[in-house]
């Protein structure tokens, strides 16, 4: 009642002896209302991400639970600008093609909640725990960030290889945002990122019996048979996979249908060549281009051909001898040789002069 009395007192005193004072009133009410409304939005955001947490929670539940067999991945909902259209165009995308780069292999796709952030430290915890909780084998979340050939970014982490939630391998695979340069060869392209990444021997076509990694250059072949609006480090990858598999087709089946657009793609990219790329991918691009030119000169021989061919290898060779894994994989051969050598110089002296 005191303090009551006190505010009614200097409430008149301040009509009385301070010019406009009434607009304090309606000062103090608005500042009053707009309070009341940021209390009560961060409580409804609040128990918005509370509702969030437990939704996702019990979707990630119920695919732990479910019978399913085959891969199970995480997508969740993109976030910027076109999130709609963009959720549906990469789920479309995953549903239809992810099959066929899977090798007909069964999958289940999980909607999620929206993670924001992207590779932050908070982004990846939180998708660890919903891949832990889900026993899922691969986790995709989108943002993107514009129209250009990196507008689209796909983060996760995937377990490929038989790797635990706490040590799934980051990734971020960076498409075009805009909406027209979102084609079905772009779509076909994101499916067989993904699945690169959820079985990561994608990359190397010897992991495969060859029928199927026949079936992986057709389709290759088909995802590169009209520009892409991707980066040329992403082209240069696609590209690369293309020609290692045409390549084995080439020489264990003997049909030679991809060879010469391998044979064009690696001469193009040795040509385009500076001294500032890649090492390893140049010498990567010598060793296919030589094993492309043999098979070609075994079917028509030219000798011309053949010493481009000799050329290529070995110059791929000498690369390699100065790769660290190299070097220390021929220090090792030379170790075990000097060991066996020393085993068998006793033998000799035991049997020549043992009692």
């Amino acid at each position: 009642m005191l303090i009551a009395g006190w505010l009614e007192t200097a409430d008149k005193w301040l009509k009385t002896n301070v010019p406009g004072a009434e607009w304090l009133d309606l000062l103090g009410a608005a500042l009053a209302v707009v309070a009341v409304v940021y209390f009560a939005v961060k409580l409804l955001g609040g128990l918005g991400r509370m509702f969030s947490a437990m939704s996702n929670a019990g979707k990630a539940r119920r695919a732990k639970a479910s019978k399913t067999p085959g891969f199970r991945i995480l997508l969740a909902r993109p976030t910027g600008g076109g999130s709609a259209r963009t959720h549906k165009w990469l789920g479309e995308a995953l549903s239809r093609h992810l099959p066929t780069f899977a090798f007909g292999a069964p999958f289940s796709l999980v909607e999620m909640g929206p993670i924001r952030g992207g590779l932050g430290t908070a982004s990846v915890a939180l998708a660890r725990k919903r891949m832990a909780t889900a026993d899922a084998d691969l986790f995709v979340w989108v943002s993107r960030e514009g129209n250009g050939a990196r507008g689209l970014e796909l983060h996760g982490v995937s377990r490929g290889g038989g790797l635990s939630p706490a040590d799934a391998r980051l990734f971020t695979i960076a498409l075009p945002g805009a909406r027209k340069a979102q084609t079905e060869n772009v779509a076909r392209l994101a499916a067989y990122l993904v699945a690169k990444q959820l079985q990561p021997a994608l990359s190397d076509p010897q992991a495969f019996r060859v029928e199927k990694i026949r079936e992986l250059a057709g389709e290759l072949e088909t995802v590169l048979a009209s520009p892409l609006p991707v980066s040329s480090t992403l082209l240069g990858e696609i590209e690369a996979d293309f020609c290692a598999a045409g390549v084995r087709v080439a020489e264990e089946l003997g049909e030679l249908s991809a060879l010469d657009r391998v044979i064009s793609m690696r001469r193009g990219h040795l040509d385009a060549a500076t001294l500032t790329a890649d090492t390893g991918r140049i010498i990567q691009a010598k060793l296919e281009l030589g094993r492309a030119l043999i098979v070609r000169a075994e079917k028509q021989f030219d000798q011309t051909v053949v010493k481009e061919a000799i050329g290529h290898l070995a110059q791929a060779v000498e690369g390699l001898r100065t790769d660290p894994a190299i070097q220390r994989a021929q220090s090792a051969s030379d170790a075990l040789f000097k060991a066996q050598a020393m085993i068998e110089s006793r033998r000799r002296f035991s049997l020549n002069f043992g009692s």
